[in-house]
């Protein structure tokens, strides 16, 4: 998620709380994977991976559901497109690429790299040029290829001019995917330079496709046969619960051989599970809580984690966390998570919201 868009449904707000609720869940499993690591815990690489995994089949998901049927009859805008879906990415990341400066400049100075950097990271262009190294957030990487899927939503949608196209198109991108990955993370595994390559929009581009077949035929009623109650949670947790099992002791192993094809399935069947789980009252305003907190919860974990360990702890004479005891540890990466889901809800109300209203298109006066 990417984190960033939306059985039972509010038409106005266009927003299926299932997956609502399962993108706020991944936003907390990558934060508790990150914490877990930084702070040599544990090392659960699928569900760092995966958690993201899932946010591209959420995006494309939600994208489809609510654009499919402006692109049916015909109006379509893509440059409003993407101006909402800047208006969604840029307000907090570019306010905490701000918080982050001082640090940088601090660290290498004004340099023609960093101001490139900068400039690239506040268009999202950095997607088009190795996003794991020149994202300027921890876990920015996956935006900046968000981007990308943006930029080519308007093609991707074309193609549910007929169901066997966009099926066909999704097969093809499974098999680029998959060659991708073999081409990347098979040879060589442990190089830098390998895993580096690997972090580009071929190898995430059948996670988006196949989310917004998944959002299709949500939109069209064709996901409506069966109506999951609890059992959808239970189908969820088994999901993460699965990740959890055949994590491998080598990063990058996840999404190699036959835990990628399980994994990989497994992400579509719980956005399908998350898609068919009824709500009503407290239950879809808690999933609306979790929604709302996603991107911020993504974006601001590792700013407070790093914040705090590489700046304010050694002016205070406080050791570094991964020498702290584990009860210590896991308590501080609680804490962390939640001053950081307080923060996003915080932002998301009384930042980031106020300022797509105040850029949103005033209606025309008669």
């Amino acid at each position: 998620m990417q984190p960033t868009d939306q059985t039972n449904i509010s038409m106005a707000a266009k927003r299926v709380p299932g997956w609502d609720l399962l993108r706020g869940i991944c936003a907390l499993v990558v934060a508790c994977y990150h914490l877990m690591f930084w702070q040599d815990v544990a090392a659960i690489h699928t569900l760092g991976s995966y958690g993201v995994y899932l946010f591209f089949v959420l995006s494309g998901a939600s994208l489809a559901y609510n654009y499919i049927d402006k692109f049916e009859s015909g109006q379509f805008s893509f440059s409003n497109f993407l101006r909402v879906r800047y208006l969604r990415l840029a307000p907090l990341y570019l306010a905490l690429m701000l918080i982050a400066l001082p640090w940088k400049l601090g660290k290498e100075g004004l340099t023609v790299d960093l101001t490139l950097t900068y400039l690239l990271n506040a268009t999202f262009l950095f997607g088009f040029f190795n996003p794991s190294v020149n994202a300027s957030l921890v876990g920015g990487w996956s935006l900046g290829i968000e981007a990308i899927f943006y930029l080519a939503f308007a093609c991707i949608m074309m193609t549910f001019r007929s169901t066997r196209l966009a099926v066909a198109f999704f097969i093809l991108l499974v098999a680029i995917q998959v060659s991708w990955v073999a081409l990347t993370l098979g040879q060589a595994l442990g190089s830098a330079q390998n895993v580096q390559a690997y972090f580009q929009a071929p190898a995430f581009a059948a996670y988006f496709m196949g989310g917004c077949l998944l959002g299709v035929a949500k939109r069209k009623g064709l996901l409506e046969a069966f109506r999951f109650e609890f059992l959808g949670f239970a189908l969820l947790f088994a999901g993460f619960a699965l990740m959890v099992l055949v994590n491998p002791k080598v990063a990058t192993d996840e999404v190699l051989g036959w835990r990628g094809f399980i994994l990989g399935a497994t992400c579509f069947g719980m956005v399908y599970a998350a898609s068919r789980i009824s709500m009503a009252g407290y239950w879809t305003k808690l999933a609306g809580y979790f929604g709302d907190a996603t991107y911020g919860l993504y974006l601001i974990h590792p700013v407070l984690f790093f914040g705090l360990v590489q700046i304010i702890f050694p002016r205070l004479d406080i050791a570094n966390p991964s020498h702290w005891t584990l009860d210590a540890r896991l308590i501080f990466g609680c804490s962390v998570i939640g001053l950081a889901c307080g923060l996003a809800l915080l932002s998301e109300r009384y930042f980031e919201k106020p300022v797509r209203h105040f850029f949103k298109p005033k209606p025309i006066a008669p």
